[in-house]
């Protein structure tokens, strides 16, 4: 393995390097396959997309479609932001002038607090005049905020007409009824929350799109997607369901394996079982066996039981465990890419490390740092003249991996419009 400077080194030499020069050196043939997608598949507003690396093999596990984390991109490099909004904005419609923003309702979370006043600062310095409100009261989540209301179907807050709804609320605990059928264009779509989206359906779209990406530039498309399963209803309270959740992950450790043998990777295969909607990390759990699944403990089953919101959870995606094996090299923590785009544009993304994880489990958890991942020259175009492990080449094949999870989230809102 070469020493070349980086933000984060690999931890381990892989021998099927194929891929990584396949996309580098396809970099013309890629960027007009990538722009004859977008033509029939426009891309949701915005969204980013966590991805773990391996060295022989790159995938996105998890698609946000309402993304905060906002703060942790690379302030230097907001002029670029800036333009990116005014793109993905003007393209939707060019008669916008308000914005309004309807937030999650934990403003007492100053992480995320920190992540939607980023948002707010861009719009406004793209030229928009916004206003930023939770969707529920302050003090009941099951109430709807008293500062919002409706003239027929024109959505109001506090006098505020709106051209444009901006959701940065997933809506985990449904869609309520206030935004339902109003005049004003929402984005993303309504049925791309929780309530209605899942991420089986989404990497459904996503197997679909790597294996024609995949065709098209041969390259196994096993590198560059994680395997997974579905076993619909699940109770981990009661155990409904773990019999097919047992079946389906020997499916896919005997798959794993297989290609393991086939690539000389010698490490062991693992998965995650996660709950199969909703976000910040909660619903998770690293499988390394079979007997992990029958001998799953009380604490275990609890957290496996409510997600965000104290949703219950009853479904559950099996997904193939990708090994992150980047360490960042100022303070050597495991770190996972998170890369950021309005529209199809990408603009940044940052680095999430670890310093109590390992190379295998979930680093999205509490205690987790960034570090920002500047897109001054990377992921705009690679460099064929430099090592496969340089910054400029990792990171356009990144920015390769993330495009092609937002297309998939594309075909997602394709077929929802349809």
């Amino acid at each position: 393995m070469e020493n070349i400077k980086s933000i984060a080194q690999y931890t381990k030499s892989f021998t099927n390097q194929e891929f990584h020069s396949i996309i580098i050196n396809k970099h013309t043939e890629i960027e007009s396959w990538f722009r004859r997608q977008w033509i029939k598949y426009p891309a949701p507003f915005y969204s980013s997309i966590d991805i773990r690396n391996s060295g022989y093999k790159i995938a996105p596990i998890d698609t946000n479609l309402f993304p905060a984390g906002f703060n942790n991109l690379d302030k230097k490099f907001e002029f670029l932001y800036i333009s990116a909004l005014q793109h993905a904005l003007e393209k939707f419609s060019p008669n916008i002038t308000k914005i309004l923003i309807i937030t999650e309702n934990h403003t007492r979370n100053q992480f995320y607090i920190s992540s939607i006043n980023t948002l707010e600062k861009l719009i406004k310095k793209a030229g928009f005049e916004v206003k930023m409100c939770p969707l529920c009261d302050f003090d009941d989540v099951d109430k709807i905020n008293l500062q919002l209301s409706r003239n027929n179907d024109t959505l109001i807050y506090d006098e505020f007409i709106p051209d444009i709804v901006l959701l940065n609320n997933d809506l985990s605990q449904g869609i309520p009824k206030i935004l339902e059928n109003i005049s004003q264009p929402i984005l993303p779509d309504l049925n791309l929350g929780w309530t209605k989206r899942s991420k089986t359906i989404h990497f459904q779209y996503y197997s679909d799109v790597i294996q024609n990406f995949s065709r098209v530039f041969e390259i196994d498309s096993w590198l560059l997607e994680p395997l997974f399963e579905n076993c619909g209803e699940i109770d981990f309270k009661t155990k409904q369901g773990e019999d097919c959740l047992i079946d389906h992950a020997s499916k896919l450790f005997r798959l794993i394996e297989e290609k393991y043998v086939i690539y000389g990777i010698n490490e062991k295969p693992y998965m995650m079982i996660k709950a199969d909607s909703g976000t910040y990390g909660m619903g998770i759990m690293l499988i390394n066996n079979i007997d992990d699944i029958k001998k799953i403990n009380r604490k275990q089953r609890t957290k496996m039981i409510k997600t965000k919101g104290g949703i219950k959870l009853n479904k559950v995606i099996l997904q193939e465990g990708i090994y992150s094996n980047e360490k960042f090299n100022s303070n050597y923590q495991v770190a996972e890419p998170v890369i950021y785009s309005f529209g199809n544009n990408l603009v940044g993304g940052f680095y999430r490390m670890h310093g109590s994880k390992n190379n295998s489990e979930n680093l999205n958890s509490p205690g987790m740092t960034f570090y920002p991942i500047p897109f001054s020259e990377a992921c705009i175009s690679p460099d064929n003249s430099q090592s496969i492990y340089s910054d400029t080449n990792k990171f356009y094949i990144y920015g390769v991996i993330a495009r092609l999870a937002v297309l998939a989230a594309a075909k997602e809102l394709y077929n929802i419009e349809a």
